[in-house]
C-alpha cells in the first residue's frame, strides 16, 4: 500500500470539512491530471491549520530546536503536531523542510532580474468534504510499507553550516522490520543548489536488494508547452502509467516478475513537454536541464547512484500560468533494483541547481 499519514485537522481556513484529516503523499498514485474543486497551492509555509505532517511518535519541542539548532541558518516554525524547518542563506535563497518526514515543501532561489521565483510545485486538495485531505508535491523520497504503523519517522540529527555558505541538516530513520537497515537524509542549500542525499546502511549479514527507491521533484512552470527537457537525446526510456514509485527491502534471492511498457531511445534533445508524458529514462546523462520559456527560468536536475530518471507531463491538461502547472522529475530505481552487500553504503544524491541567479 502507499506510503500515507494522517493527521486531524481541528479548523482551516482551506475550505475543508472541520473534521478531516490530512495525508502526506509522496505518491505518483494519484496524480492529478484535473485538480479537483477544493484544491489550494501552498506557498513558502503551511498553515498551522493544514499541518501536513502525520502526528509524531514523539511530541517535538520546537523551543529546543530553536535553542539547539538556531544559529545556523535555520529557524523553526511550530504548526500545530509538526514543525518546518526554514533554511535560509544570505543571497535569498531558501527551503523549508517538514521534521518527520523529511517533505521539502519549498525551495525559493534568486534569479536573473534580482527577485526570487519559487521552483517548488507543492499543493493540498480534497475532493469532497467527507474525504482526507492530501499534500501532494515539493521534494521527497518514495518510500513504500505493507503497514504504514511500521513506518519510523524522520528525525533531526543535527544542522551544521551557516547563512553566509551552506546550511546542511541530516535527518534519520531506521526500519522496524528488517532492524539491519538504517537510514540517513541530508539536505544541504547552497547559493545556486538545492541537494537531497540519501544513506541506506546494510548491517546485516545478508544481501539485501533496495526496489521502488527514487528522489522525486514537482517543478513549478509557466506551463508545460513552454517547458522543455534539454541534454536527453540518445537515452533509452519505458513508458508507463504514472504510479506510485514502491521502495521494499528484500533479503536473500527473491525475484519479482517485472513488467515494462512501450520503449524507444529520444530523439530530442529539446524535448518538449507540451503532451502527457510518463516515461523512465535509463542510460540517460548524470545531468540534463529543464527550460522554462514562459518564466524565463531553468533548472539543472543531477543525480548520483541512481541509474534512472522518471519523468512526469500532465501536458495540456492543466490550465497555463497558473499555479496549477507543473512537470515531476527525479532519479529512480524503478527498473532495477539496488543490490546492497553485508556492510555496505548506499547513497542516492538529487541535485537542482539554479544557473540564473
Amino acid at each position: 500500500m502507499a506510503l500515507l499519514h494522517f493527521v486531524n485537522v481541528s479548523r482551516s481556513t482551506f475550505p475543508l470539512s472541520r473534521s478531516s484529516k490530512i495525508i502526506l503523499s509522496s505518491s505518483f498514485s494519484s496524480l492529478p491530471l484535473q485538480f479537483h474543486r477544493n484544491f489550494k497551492r501552498l506557498e513558502s509555509s503551511v498553515p498551522p491549520s493544514a499541518s501536513a505532517a502525520a502526528s509524531p511518535a514523539f511530541p517535538i519541542d520546537v523551543e529546543y530546536l530553536r535553542q539547539e539548532f538556531s544559529g545556523h541558518g535555520a529557524t523553526f516554525e511550530d504548526i500545530g503536531e509538526t514543525c518546518i524547518a526554514k533554511l535560509k542563506l544570505e543571497n535569498g535563497s531558501s527551503a523549508n523542510v517538514m521534521l518527520t518526514r523529511g517533505m521539502i515543501t519549498s525551495y525559493k532561489v534568486r534569479v536573473w532580474h534580482g527577485g526570487k521565483v519559487e521552483l517548488l510545485h507543492t499543493w493540498v486538495e480534497q475532493e469532497d468534504e467527507e474525504e482526507d485531505v492530501v499534500i501532494r508535491g515539493g521534494v521527497s523520497s518514495a518510500f513504500n510499507s505493507s503497514d504504514s504503523d511500521d513506518i519510523n519517522e524522520w528525525r533531526l540529527h543535527g544542522i551544521s553550516g551557516d547563512s553566509k555558505d551552506c546550511v546542511q541538516m541530516e535527518l534519520r530513520r531506521s526500519d522496524k522490520k528488517i532492524k539491519e537497515i538504517e537510514m540517513k537524509q541530508i539536505i544541504s542549500l547552497r547559493e545556486e543548489t538545492l541537494s537531497i542525499e540519501l544513506f541506506v546502511t546494510n548491517k546485516g549479514s545478508s544481501p539485501i536488494r533496495l526496489e521502488g527507491c527514487s528522489l522525486v521533484s514537482y517543478l513549478t512552470v509557466s506551463t508545460p508547452e513552454a517547458t522543455y527537457a534539454v541534454g536527453l537525446e540518445g537515452s533509452y526510456f519505458v513508458e508507463t502509467t504514472p504510479f506510485l514509485p514502491r521502495f521494499r527491502v528484500v533479503q536473500g534471492e527473491d525475484e519479482e516478475e517485472k513488467t515494462t511498457g512501450f520503449g524507444g531511445e529520444e530523439e530530442s534533445n529539446y524535448k518538449q513537454l507540451n503532451e502527457e508524458m510518463s516515461r523512465i529514462y535509463t542510460f540517460a546523462p548524470k545531468s540534463f536541464t529543464v527550460i522554462d520559456r514562459g518564466r524565463r527560468n531553468s533548472v539543472i536536475v543531477g543525480r548520483e547512484g541512481f541509474e534512472e530518471v522518471y519523468m512526469y507531463s500532465p501536458g495540456s491538461r492543466l490550465e497555463s500560468y497558473t499555479k496549477s502547472a507543473y512537470v515531476c522529475i527525479g532519479p529512480s530505481s524503478l527498473l532495477n533494483p539496488i543490490s546492497l552487500e553485508p556492510a555496505c553504503v548506499w547513497r542516492g544524491v538529487l541535485h537542482l541547481h539554479n544557473p540564473n541567479s
